[in-house]
C-alpha cells in the first residue's frame, strides 16, 4: 500500500548540529526503546538549554532548540519545505519512551491552541529515539476540510485555508507532548513570534534560490494546481521491489519546479528517510504523471512556480 500526503554556536549547538546531520540517515531505524516504570500525571517541565537556531539548507528551513539536560534532554525541530505555514515536527530524546513503534501522539502548542493528534513513527536521531511525524502540521490543528485541501493542494478551491496569524504565534508559550508518553512533557518554548519570523525569512530566501519570484508569489491569483489528485501520481507498483521485500517504509518530501505551461521541469528531493531507491521512484512517478494548471500572478498571467508534497511508503 502506498499513500500520498501533504503536506522544513557553542557546545550545545554543535551537539544539535551533529544530531541533525544523522536525522536523514537513521530516521526510521526501528528499535525498541526502554520504557519508564513510573508513570506520572503531572507533566515534566523542561526549560530551554540553547537558543533557537535556524538552519538554512538547499531544500528546507529548520528551526530547532534543545530543552533540559542529561537524560532529560529533548530536541525540538520544525522543518518547513515551502511558503505555506505548515511544518514537519520532530521530537527526540531519551524521554521519547514508548513500546509502540507507530501510532498517534497528543501535541499541543499551548496554552491557547487546541490539542491535536499526529501520526508518528519511532526513529532515531544519533543514539536517541525520536517521534517522526508522517504529515505536516501547524500550531493550530487543521479542520477535516483543511486536511483534505492540504492533501490535494490546490485541488479543492472551495476551502479557504487561512494562515496562522502572527498574534497566535506570539501567544504560544510551550509545546506539550502527551500520549503515548508515560509522563507528559512540557517544553517551555516561550513565544514563537520571533522564531517563526526568522523561519519566514529563511523560507523567502529559500524560495528565491529556486528561481521563483517571491514577491509575485505573495499575491498569486492562483497557485500551481494539480489537474488530477496527487493520490493518482504514485501507484502501488512504484514501491521499490527490494525495499518492499525487505519490509522497509519510507517518508519522502519532494518539490516540483513547474513551468508557465503547468508541466513539471524538475523534481527535487527535500528530505528522505530511506535509501535512494525511494527517491528515484518518487521523482520518476511524479514527473511522468503530475500535470498542473499553472500559477497565475495578480494580473492573471502564468509564471514559473513550484509544488511541494510528500510520499509515505508503508506496508499493510
Amino acid at each position: 500500500m502506498v499513500a500520498l500526503f501533504t503536506c522544513g554556536g557553542d557546545a550545545v549547538m554543535a551537539n544539535m548540529t551533529a544530531m541533525a546531520k544523522s536525522y536523514i540517515a537513521s530516521l526510521i531505524a526501528l528499535a525498541t526503546p526502554t520504557v519508564s516504570v513510573a508513570a506520572a500525571s503531572e507533566p515534566l517541565v523542561l526549560k530551554p538549554t540553547s537558543s533557537w537556531q535556524v538552519n538554512y539548507a538547499n531544500e528546507r528551513c529548520r528551526l530547532g532548540r534543545q530543552f533540559g539536560e542529561g537524560n532529560q534532554t529533548m530536541l525540538l525541530f520544525m522543518d518547513r519545505f515551502s511558503a505555506y505555514d505548515e511544518f514537519r515536527l520532530t521530537i527526540a530524546g531519551k524521554l521519547v519512551e514508548t513500546r509502540l513503534q507507530k501510532g498517534d501522539a497528543d501535541i499541543q502548542f499551548g496554552p491557547t491552541e487546541q490539542k491535536q493528534k499526529l501520526a508518528y513513527l519511532i526513529g532515531n536521531i544519533a543514539e536517541d529515539p525520536a517521534f517522526v511525524f508522517t504529515r505536516s502540521t501547524r500550531i493550530a490543528p487543521f479542520t477535516a476540510a483543511e486536511q483534505l485541501a492540504t492533501k490535494n493542494r490546490g485541488d479543492n478551491n472551495d476551502v479557504d485555508i487561512q494562515p496562522v496569524s502572527q498574534e497566535r504565534k506570539k501567544a504560544v508559550k510551550y509545546v506539550r507532548i502527551g500520549k503515548p508518553l508515560n509522563r507528559p512533557v512540557t517544553l517551555e518554548t516561550g513565544s514563537l513570534g520571533a522564531p517563526f519570523a526568522a523561519l519566514d525569512k529563511c523560507i523567502d530566501n529559500l524560495v528565491a534560490s529556486w528561481g521563483v519570484d517571491v514577491e509575485k508569489h505573495k499575491t498569486l491569483s492562483r497557485a500551481a494546481t494539480p489537474l488530477k489528485s496527487p493520490d493518482t501520481w504514485i501507484k502501488s507498483y512504484d514501491y521499490p521491489k527490494g525495499m518492499l521485500f525487505a519490509g522497509q517504509p519510507a517518508l519522502v518530501n519532494f518539490r516540483l519546479s513547474i513551468g508557465p505551461d503547468g508541466v513539471p521541469t524538475a523534481c527535487h528531493i527535500q528530505a528522505t528517510t530511506r535509501p535512494k531507491e525511494f527517491d528515484n521512484a518518487v521523482c520518476k512517478s511524479v514527473m511522468k504523471r503530475a500535470r498542473f494548471s499553472p500559477a497565475l500572478d495578480a494580473q492573471g498571467q502564468p509564471l514559473a512556480s513550484y509544488y511541494q508534497n510528500n510520499v509515505y511508503f508503508r506496508l499493510p
